[in-house]
């Protein structure tokens, strides 16, 4: 048995390297095929939990929205099964109209299976249009949504893979409305250390929205690739206060066709597995369209009935400023630590 275990070590370090060569090398190609600004609501962050932590998610224990940070993780979880339900009133401070839900979940088939779901639905602002004649024709009401459905199972102990499918819809009430279809592939391992007891350590991988290109009128447009790396650490001082933190890494696609990186720092304090208080900053290179803010949390868990928000900090002239998350969710037979 021990040799089995010191055997998956090195076959894990081997799978995520070879991934990553891969992913950086699909991304870099598809950025250098064509430019892209569609379907960008897929690149939102839905829930108010990994909101409240500069957006991070892709080593962080699992919850209903695996289906965008990392299916992978839900093996691991210490609950059956969770659904919720997230909106957020997204550029708020902006402009109204622009208004993001979503629902997801997910269900463990016993301790090496599971699967996520979920769905997001973006909502535009409505649109006058006209006819030939220049007549008013009445309000387009534009709006996008993707459908997620997806499969994780562990490979060896404490690693597991994930594949989750996606069907991507846009109708932007100007023209035909267009579809694509698209993939994520996610890896999640993690390991107790000797740093505290109970203490567990954690790395994870998603690449995201690899797929068909999405076709308005006779233009093609790439889908927002992404590759994920991130670590978390938990750390249970006691039984009262649990602390974890954790750090994602991103690469991107953007509009231009070029390279951006950002990422997110954040850290979330528990106390009696009742009270989650959380805090966190995004980063990435503004010269290249990215936007840097800072963003606080905070969450309540009653008889397995969970409440989140979290709030967003930006420059005076971010569309983002002030945006908030509020989610609301059922954990079913959760384990207490």
């Amino acid at each position: 048995m021990t040799g089995v275990q010191t055997c998956a070590l090195p076959i894990c370090k081997f799978l995520y390297i070879s991934l990553c060569i891969f992913v950086f090398s699909v991304l870099k190609v598809s950025a250098q095929q064509n430019d892209s600004g569609a379907v960008s609501f897929l690149k939102i962050t839905p829930d108010a939990r990994s909101g409240g932590m500069g957006e991070i998610g892709v080593a962080l224990p699992t919850n209903a929205f695996a289906f965008y940070h990392n299916a992978a993780a839900v093996v691991f979880a210490r609950e059956k099964a969770a659904i919720a339900y997230s909106y957020i009133p997204w550029m708020r401070d902006k402009v109204s109209g622009y208004d993001f839900h979503t629902g997801g979940g997910f269900f463990k088939i016993g301790e090496k299976q599971g699967i996520v779901a979920g769905f997001r639905y973006l909502t535009y602002p409505s649109i006058e249009t006209i006819d030939e004649d220049g007549n008013s024709a009445g309000k387009a009401e534009p709006n996008e949504w993707a459908v997620d459905l997806g499969y994780s199972r562990v490979i060896v102990k404490n690693f597991a893979l994930a594949l989750t499918a996606h069907y991507i819809h846009s109708d932007m009430g100007m023209a035909d409305a267009a579809s694509a279809v698209a993939f994520d592939l996610g890896l999640y391992y993690h390991r107790k250390t000797s740093l505290l007891e109970g203490a567990v350590w954690t790395v994870g991988l998603q690449v995201a929205n690899i797929g068909t290109k999405i076709k308005y009128a006779d233009t093609k447009y790439d889908l927002p690739g992404v590759a994920k790396l991130g670590g978390s650490l938990s750390l249970p001082f006691s039984k009262s206060h649990q602390l974890l933190c954790g750090v994602d890494l991103n690469y991107q696609l953007i509009p231009s066709g070029s390279e951006l990186f950002s990422g997110g720092v954040g850290a979330e304090y528990t106390f009696k597995q009742l009270v989650s208080v959380r805090g966190g900053y995004h980063f990435a290179d503004e010269d290249k369209g990215g936007e840097n803010y800072a963003t606080v949390g905070c969450g309540l868990n009653i008889c397995n009935i969970t409440g989140d928000f979290s709030w967003l900090s930006a420059d005076s002239n971010s569309a983002l400023k002030n945006t908030y998350r509020l989610t609301v969710g059922y954990r079913f037979g959760a384990k207490r630590k």
